[in-house]
């Protein structure tokens, strides 16, 4: 064990899991799977970013304010992105341009 209380073998397993996700992730990518792709590939950057912060950050042996910190900065950034989706659907069609005949000028 090293001075956090992670051992190499956490680290060598973490390693080994996040090259299987990388692996699948590029496997799925060439799968057909219409509007659940975008949210399979979340998962899997979900996944990975989580055992990134937990292992090589080394949040699992930090105290509760740092992952305080973390938490907060996650629920920050879903908030953002639910209130960027809430914009987005909820806008009205743009306006078409109006024609304009060959005999007008602009």
């Amino acid at each position: 064990m090293n001075a956090r209380g992670i051992s190499a073998r956490s680290f060598l397993v973490t390693w080994v899991a996040l090259m299987v996700l990388a692996l699948a992730s590029f496997s799925v990518s060439f799968v057909h799977l219409g509007p659940w792709g975008t949210p399979v590939a979340l998962l899997f950057a979900g996944i990975k970013a989580v055992l990134v912060a937990l292992f090589f950050m080394e949040l699992i042996a930090q105290g509760f304010t740092s992952r305080l910190a973390l938490v907060t900065a996650v629920i920050f950034a879903l908030i953002l992105a639910a209130l960027a989706a809430g914009d987005v659907l909820t806008r009205e069609a743009p306006p078409l341009q109006p024609r304009y005949r060959s005999s007008e000028t602009l």
